[in-house]
């Protein structure tokens, strides 16, 4: 393993070991020695990687939504049914909450910082516009090859954003307000009758 593989491989162990502490004692309340701890490295090491909390958030930040475009990228780059597509992004972006609920509670904790810092609203604004980029691709597919009516495909995603965050944060707040494997597929099926002709 070279040098930059080591280094690479410790900083995702700091941002790893990070999620888990933003999942534990929330976004305000961990400490870097409360990172340390859970990476299993000392606090000189995270010093060395990241210049201050600020600095590790913002990689955190990174990486709990570029997880969430790899799977995505992942499950539908294969499919050339823009139906099939539209549902994995659906599923997939539902699915997140639920098997890793410590990413969106992490997501959530970050939503809280973007009225005290610039730089953090515009690192959400920018994956935001990468989900609705990806789901628009998948629209503007499917309305070429007749699968879906005529939509104004950006307004449509961020449409459907909003659905699977709305749902998903009512979840977070009281999971047994309803069962959310079937209200996943019922939201699957009220968007797309919405697209399909």
């Amino acid at each position: 393993m070279t040098k930059a593989d080591v280094a690479a491989e410790r900083k995702n162990q700091i941002v790893r070991a990070t999620v888990d502490c933003i999942a534990k004692y929330g976004y305000h309340n961990f400490s870097m020695q409360d990172v340390a701890r859970t990476a299993g490295v000392s606090k000189g090491i995270i010093h060395y990687y990241f210049l201050n909390k600020d600095d590790l958030m913002m990689s955190v930040l990174d990486k709990v939504a570029s997880d969430i475009e790899r799977v995505l990228h992942a499950d539908m780059d294969s499919i050339d049914n823009p139906k099939k597509k539209l549902e994995i992004f659906i599923d997939i972006c539902l699915d997140v909450v639920r098997s890793t609920k410590e990413y969106y509670q992490v997501n959530m904790d970050f939503w809280t910082q973007i009225n005290q810092k610039e730089e953090v609203r515009q690192v959400i604004a920018k994956h935001y516009v990468k989900f609705r980029e990806t789901c628009s691709k998948v629209i503007v597919e499917g309305i070429k090859k007749g699968q879906f009516v005529s939509v104004e495909p950006y307004e449509y995603s961020s449409y459907i954003i909003a659905v699977i965050d709305g749902i998903s944060l009512q979840w977070l707040f009281d999971e047994k307000v309803f069962n959310y494997d079937k209200m996943s597929k019922q939201i699957c099926q009220l968007i797309m009758r919405g697209l399909l002709p």
